[in-house]
């Protein structure tokens, strides 16, 4: 399947904020998709002297349909967060993959969900690298494991220095640390381009991201791949390429197909609130990465975009696996 491709690529250091409010010493964070429906639609508002309330309508009608962030190396490899059923040995560096424990049970929620078991149990730990490439992914969504130890060139931690500002001047006591992320040339993130009924992308060539409005240049690609391919199987593995947001924690409000989980700690996000210049509220989603074993086909809201709220937005993305 060909597939459209967006790459985005940081001209300059870019950094993006948590929605709280400030802090002398702050990680930065990978943004959430709505950063970048921000700032593309950002720029075609420019463009066109558009109202925010046409920029709302286009996200809620999903005239532009978005899948990401992901990230690209220098050779424009596409790179996935591992998925939280992948495990490796401590001693040998081996890589196993997680399995239905039908002898092994528990509840959620009312819900009874099976364990997840190993080939071998023996020093498992959280993989060392953080991220899969897109035929590592390919070869997992197969059954296969053919993940290589090397870490991909994308971006290195930056740490600045800065003096916090009231009315143009220095806040007593407010010099902070805020560190940032500097990309390598050619490196950058990644959307995947499902619609975009209004040929927005074509009229863009740069955007503004981050903290400080650094540009980052955007090319448009296709690109061949077999993630998207549907697994004839019943029983099946979904593996989230974006968050979720589930009203009932990480059990969605129609479980009956789901039969296990192997799920990354939840995390909170929020979106700045536009209309307010301010922090929205921060919530909870399951994080990308997650896995959600099922043993029957979505025959309900959550065939396209498995999440109970924020699917505007490309939220509960998945792709199938075999188990």
């Amino acid at each position: 399947m060909k597939i459209k491709t967006l790459f985005i690529k940081p001209i300059d250091y870019v950094g993006f904020r948590k929605s709280k409010t400030f802090s002398h010493s702050e990680e930065a964070i990978f943004p959430n998709i709505k950063t970048f429906y921000g700032a593309i639609l950002g720029a075609y508002f420019r463009n066109n002297n558009l109202k925010a309330e046409d920029i709302e309508e286009i996200i809620n009608s999903k005239k532009l349909k978005i899948v990401g962030p992901f990230l690209s190396d220098v050779n424009e490899n596409i790179y996935f967060k591992i998925p939280a059923i992948i495990k490796q040995n401590e001693e040998t560096k081996e890589y196993f993959k997680g399995t239905l424990d039908s002898n092994f049970s528990f509840v959620i929620s009312s819900k009874e969900l099976y364990g997840i078991k190993y080939e071998s149990m023996r020093n498992l730990k959280e993989p060392q690298k953080s991220y899969i490439s897109l035929n590592e992914l390919e070869e997992l969504k197969k059954g296969n494991i053919a993940i290589e130890d090397t870490i991909p060139e994308i971006f290195e931690r930056e740490e600045k220095i800065g003096i916090a500002l009231e009315n143009r001047k220095s806040k007593e006591g407010m010099l902070y640390s805020y560190s940032y992320f500097r990309f390598k040339e050619n490196a950058g993130f990644v959307l995947f381009v499902e619609k975009d009924e209004l040929n927005i992308l074509n009229e863009i060539e740069y955007i503004t991201l981050g903290t400080k409005g650094k540009l980052a240049k955007l090319e448009i690609k296709e690109i061949e791949t077999s993630i998207f391919d549907k697994i004839t199987n019943n029983e099946k593995g979904l593996i989230l390429l974006t968050p979720a947001y589930f009203d009932n924690g990480v059990l969605p409000i129609r479980n009956e197909n789901i039969i296990a989980i192997a799920n990354y700690k939840p995390e909170n996000i929020g979106f700045w609130d536009l209309k307010n210049k301010k922090p929205g509220e921060l919530f909870k989603v399951v994080p990308s990465g997650s896995v959600y074993y099922i043993n029957n086909e979505f025959k309900n809201e959550y065939k396209d975009n498995f999440t109970d709220k924020f699917s505007e937005y490309n939220f509960g993305k998945y792709i199938e696996i075999k188990l």
